[in-house]
């Protein structure tokens, strides 16, 4: 893992080149993994056969709209076999999987030399943050499988924690007193109304990164003030590693030095400003190759640079998942980020779940904070329908409390049927 620190340099000068050299760069690496995933892999060889293309006809950035997407389910089927490049295993690579939040959890294997670059670009990013190797981390984990992999961090005084009962998880961060703290939002926000419940003190750790989940701004307002910290927005994915990460000016940066994002809608690239599929190219990982992979997240690509000197190019907070969205029936999507803060800003709940059950019908469950009234519902319903527009149905129900499931990424969002959305 220490091998990350050697290619800490190229990683740390890659973020200050122009956008025209990191796209010189992307299509090398671009052409290198086409060619070598057509002639190893059968899942990528019967793809590009299907499209009528060879590695040939990839000679542009511009030109990866050629080549077909690939789902998880699609590289999940076709594991090990044809997926891994010969002469790579289990034996002699880093294995991940995907956290199977969805109940569908994929192996992913790393060769180590990809490893390193990957976690480079990961530690370029606390870096820029004033995060150093001395600095003590404290991980809270949603599974098993993402406590075991916190033990590979190359930040030595790395400590994971399994996810537990918000005042139990005070305590035992408390006892840590990391530097870094990092976890998914609803965890922090949990975390932080133990402290205020409890009257926990010695919890004021120097940054607090936050990922996994949309990261609301008022979410971030109450973590930062209780915590007396700053929160550090990230977003990332087993099969690529870092994605996108928050500078010191507030803007997401991709990581285009290792990973290709492209924002599709209906087949094709969306414009900058516009809601798009997140779809990624891994530019590292040759026991592996991910190419044109659908990661079910939505976001949207801005066309400008940030203050900060980067030539990253940058994009908006996430949206969230596509299962995340509400689909109306003119097909628009309505994301998280335009639902969730509508019950932020109603003091009488303390939490909600949306189901969307048909096309034109959504359920609501509250979870009151002190006494619902007539009046607070009929705010939050004309709110919501103001959004959601006169053909979609509201019912809201108050609730004693919510389902979750073993996961500690809640939904939020959810919707019971399949439809084509992007």
């Amino acid at each position: 893992m220490w091998k990350a620190f050697y290619y800490l340099p190229a990683a740390y000068r890659n973020q200050f080149l122009t956008p025209k050299a990191l796209k010189a760069l992307q299509e090398k690496r671009l052409k290198y993994l086409v060619d070598l995933a057509y002639r190893n892999t059968s899942l990528y060889r019967s793809k590009f056969k299907a499209a009528g293309i060879t590695p040939s006809d990839i000679t542009t950035l511009d030109d990866i709209t050629k080549i077909p997407l690939v789902r998880k389910q699609e590289i999940k089927a076709s594991f090990p076999e044809g997926m891994v490049t010969p002469g790579f295993s289990e034996a002699n690579c880093k294995v991940g999987t995907t956290s199977g939040t969805s109940g569908n959890i994929l192996r992913i294997l790393f060769d180590y030399e990809a490893w390193s670059r990957l976690n480079a670009v990961a530690l370029r990013n606390y870096f820029a943050h004033g995060v150093r190797p001395w600095h003590r981390f404290c991980i809270v984990c949603s599974s098993p499988a993402e406590y075991e992999s916190v033990s590979a961090s190359p930040f030595s005084r790395t400590v994971g924690i399994l996810e537990k009962e918000p005042e139990s998880l005070a305590e035992d961060i408390r006892i840590i007193n990391p530097f870094v703290v990092g976890a998914h939002p609803t965890t922090l926000v949990g975390l932080c109304k133990a402290i205020e419940k409890t009257d926990i003190s010695g919890i004021q750790p120097g940054i607090v990164l936050i990922g996994g989940e949309v990261a609301y701004p008022s979410w971030r307002e109450y973590i930062e003030k209780t915590l007396k910290t700053t929160t550090i927005n990230k977003y990332g994915a087993t099969e690529v590693n870092s994605i996108a990460w928050e500078c010191s000016h507030g803007s997401m940066h991709l990581d285009a030095d290792s990973v290709i994002v492209e924002f599709i809608k209906e087949g094709e690239q969306v414009a900058p400003g516009e809601l798009g599929e997140v779809v990624v190219t891994n530019l590292w990982n040759v026991a592996m190759p991910f190419i044109r992979y659908r990661l079910g997240d939505v976001a949207v690509p801005l066309d400008e640079l940030c203050s900060c000197g980067r030539g990253l190019p940058i994009i908006k907070e996430l949206e969230g998942r596509l299962d995340d969205v509400i689909v109306l029936p003119s097909k628009e999507l309505v994301p998280s980020t335009r639902i969730c803060p509508l019950f932020h800003r109603i003091p009488q709940v303390a939490e909600f779940g949306i189901v969307q059950d048909s096309i034109s019908h959504v359920a609501i469950r509250i979870v009151p904070h002190g006494e619902f009234t007539e009046h607070a519902e009929s705010t939050l319903r004309t709110r919501i329908q103001n959004v959601l527009g006169s053909s979609v149905d509201i019912d809201i129900t108050v609730v004693d409390q919510l389902e979750r499931t073993t996961s500690s990424k809640f939904k939020r969002i959810r919707r019971t049927f399949d439809v084509q959305v992007l």
